[in-house]
């Protein structure tokens, strides 16, 4: 059940065109996203903390792995709770514990045990709380042919959050000569200031509402990505091979993004000829400081690119695509030994990655509808979950055992080979009419399923 919506909004609108709380509620949902990824601004804490006498060296990731985890361990929560009450009590709930967190955590630097729960299971769980909301309630303003667009534009917000975080960090501990305890404190006001008003702009349209179509969907003949399927709930989804084929294809095919990411100064040190000391050594200087932030951006792009192109070109196709660039991208990546070649790699595979978080959340609405969509999602992206302790891990591994990354390379490339083997293989689930959930399901939702199954659309229960 969703929270009640304003009664003006029904109605107020062309009927050729989206209503302005449509636009408000995409614009809070990226904003939203943006305000809150302290996560992703880890390395600049982890330094400040390394000169505390009371944090081992073996301490100083336990806090972003925790909060990885917790966020993706609580996205089905989080989205299932978003799919009850609507989007706005979620919200407002996640971006209080991102910002109290943040505070928290300021006040408990020298206490590691404090500092493990105030960052990575507070903040982890507000970043699902946050995460789960926007997409969904975006999705259900606009016309079902705009789903790549909606959610590469929502993700895009996340992965760019570093980049004001980030630098607003240095400048209160570098440049004002601030204290790690008091710069936090700072930055989790700052979050409630900006995610606060986006939540409370976060609404569902009201009851019987239905998108405008775009000219260019009109034109279009009716396929997956132009309709909404009729929902499905969580244990539906899940009794589909389509779920968890999804969810493989998450973990595998992120592993190999999240390598590079996770390593691309090390990548730059390591493959580049001579190193720091090298004849390349000053061009390696220049470009290692402006690999991550470069990246950031360039996920950013990917996830933005990978969404409006997956209207366009179909989600499969859009993942073989993917596919087809990122096993090319890793075969190459071995032969690079120039800073500025091995980064273009890099971008690659931070492109790819991005779009990743784009297609998917899409696919998933093309499979299994929006009414429990917070649940399905959130069930499917724990893939990306798994891909965050897989890819690194191949990546460190490998690097220890002999020195280099080529043996990663390859393993990132059998990943990837499983992956779009999987991709070619996914096929629109069917549902009976007691599996869905969206009681009367109009015509128009469910004659496409009819039409690529060549089958008599299921007739709703009354």
């Amino acid at each position: 059940m969703t929270s009640p919506q304003e009664p003006e909004i029904a109605g107020a609108h062309p009927a050729d065109r989206v209503p302005r709380r449509g636009y408000v509620v995409l614009l809070a949902g990226l904003l939203s996203n943006f305000s809150v990824g302290i996560l992703y601004t880890w390395s600049n804490i982890r330094d400040s903390l390394e000169g505390y006498e009371e944090w081992a060296v073996s301490q100083l990731t336990i806090p972003f792995s925790i909060g990885g985890l917790t966020f993706a361990l609580l996205l089905i929560v989080a989205g299932a709770l978003q799919d009850r009450y609507g989007p706005r009590p979620v919200m407002i709930a996640g971006t209080i514990m991102v910002g109290g967190g943040t505070i928290l955590s300021g006040l408990v630097t020298r206490t590691p045990g404090l500092f493990f729960v105030s960052f990575g299971v507070i903040v982890g769980a507000g970043l699902a709380f946050v995460y789960a909301c926007p997409r969904p309630a975006a999705m259900k303003w606009f016309d079902p042919s705009r789903k790549g667009m909606i959610n590469g534009l929502v993700v895009t917000g996340f992965g760019l959050g570093a980049l004001w975080l980030g630098p607003t960090q240095l400048l209160l501990l570098n440049t004002f000569g601030y204290s790690l305890e008091r710069t936090l404190v700072i930055l989790g006001l700052l979050i409630l200031a900006i995610g606060l008003p986006c939540a409370a702009a976060m609404v569902d349209p009201p009851a019987g509402y239905v998108p405008p179509a775009p000219a260019r969907a009109r034109k279009q003949s009716a396929g997956e990505t132009h309709s909404h399927a009729p929902s499905v709930g969580l244990r539906t989804a899940m009794g589909t091979p389509q779920a968890w084929m999804l969810l493989a294809i998450y973990a595998l095919f992120c592993s190999a993004g999240a390598m590079v990411i996770g390593s691309v100064g090390s990548i730059m040190s390591t493959q580049t000829v001579g190193g720091l000391d090298g004849a390349l050594g000053p061009s390696l200087a220049v470009l290692l400081p402006l690999a991550v932030p470069i990246l950031a951006i360039t996920n950013a792009m990917g996830r933005t690119t990978g969404g409006i192109g997956s209207d366009y070109l179909g989600r499969r196709g859009t993942y073989v695509v993917m596919h087809v660039l990122l096993l090319v991208n890793m075969f190459l990546l071995q032969f690079w030994t120039t800073p500025s070649l091995i980064l273009a790699g890099a971008l690659v595979a931070g492109a790819c990655y991005g779009a990743a978080l784009a297609v998917t959340p899409s696919i998933v609405a093309d499979y299994f509808g929006l009414k429990a969509y917070g649940a399905n999602y959130g069930f499917v992206f724990f893939g990306w979950g798994i891909s965050l302790l897989l890819g690194p891990q191949i990546g460190s591994s490998v690097l220890a055992a002999t020195g280099s990354y080529v043996g990663a390379y390859y393993a990132a490339i059998g990943l990837l080979s499983v992956s779009l083997l999987l991709v070619l293989l996914l096929r629109q689930p069917r549902f009976s009419a007691e599996q869905v959930l969206d009681g009367s399901v109009p015509a128009a939702v469910t004659a496409p399923v009819a039409i690529r199954s060549r089958e008599p659309a299921p007739v709703p229960a009354a």
